[in-house]
């Protein structure tokens, strides 16, 4: 059965990889993830580096069943993008390689040791985050979106489940099949008028995705605020019983905060959580907010991660 990808290609990623692979090339550990179409598993490189990965094994009949074949087109765009040479970027998930057999189509990824930063949140004794872990992983988050945004790429499904641990503490973007390129989505706007599909998570989507409105950059960082919201708190700032009520709630910006929330944690979350994309704080403008004081982003990747206990 032929699905319309171009996946049995090595991607050229930062990390050396040379000639077309196969299942036959790695040992398989075990199953650590599942998905709609997807089953994902720890294996080990058989030659070279013998390096652990995670392989994204993609069901065929269930991509098309779904209709998820633009979607994967989509993330391997993204990934290939992003893992290749100067644009490969420590935290973002890389693409080692892409194949495919009569069946499946499979993602050669970084492996990540502790899983997802959700589910180091939830094993929390107060199921979140301490302030200053908050800010740390709250700069890794944008400095990895920067990087995706300067290459021309949104994310659109920014949250703590696709926020990776690796084996050292610190994290890693993942899952780019929401995953926009700005250029076309500009074109496709203005040329057409065409409003871009749903995609996301309803707790953490933003006011332009519900209305049409034409999405960017700005779009991230709306869910990185409500991202960090969740980060102190534990909770989402967005939540209802169905998500009619949860898009109505992020539509009126209706939120509350908990007692006792941190002062400039608020005052930074306040000034991106607007309806009007241009009004949100930028990039720029964030990394100088009193949020970040005691964070260097030049020199953020030399900075210790919070400890890991599990």
């Amino acid at each position: 059965m032929e699905v319309p990808l171009s996946l049995s290609q090595p991607a050229t990623s930062a990390p050396s990889n040379s000639g077309l692979k196969s299942m036959a090339d790695y040992k398989v550990l075990k199953e650590i993830g599942e998905g709609s179409f997807s089953i994902v598993y720890h294996a080990v490189e058989k030659e070279g580096a013998q390096r652990d990965v995670a392989i994204k094994m993609c069901l065929k009949k269930q991509i098309i069943r779904d209709k998820r074949v633009k979607y994967v087109h989509r993330e391997k765009s993204a990934l290939a993008l992003l893992s290749t040479g100067d644009n490969w970027h420590p935290s973002i998930v890389t693409l080692y390689a892409t194949f495919q057999d009569a069946e499946n189509l499979f993602f050669v990824l970084s492996y990540a040791k502790y899983h997802d930063l959700l589910h180091i949140i939830l094993q929390q004794p107060d199921k979140h985050l301490n302030f200053n872990d908050s800010v740390y992983y709250s700069a890794m988050l944008l400095d990895a979106l920067n990087h995706c945004h300067k290459l021309g790429v949104v994310h659109r499904d920014v949250k703590p489940e696709n926020l990776l641990v690796k084996n050292d503490g610190r994290i890693m973007l993942t899952d780019f099949g929401s995953s926009m390129f700005i250029e076309e989505h500009e074109k496709e706007y203005t040329q057409n008028g065409r409003r871009a599909s749903f995609v996301g998570t309803a707790q953490f989507v933003c006011p332009e995705m519900l209305t049409g409105g034409k999405l960017g950059t700005a779009s991230d960082i709306w869910s990185f605020a409500v991202v960090i919201f969740q980060f102190l708190t534990g909770d989402h700032a967005f939540h209802d019983e169905s998500e009619y009520l949860i898009f109505r709630r992020v539509q009126d910006i209706l939120f509350k905060y908990p007692e006792g929330f941190n002062d400039l944690a608020k005052d930074l979350i306040d000034k991106i959580l607007f309806i009007d994309p241009e009004k949100r704080l930028k990039y720029s403008e964030i990394i100088v907010h009193p949020f970040f004081e005691n964070i260097d982003f030049s020199s953020l990747q030399s900075i210790e991660p919070p400890k890991i206990y599990l």
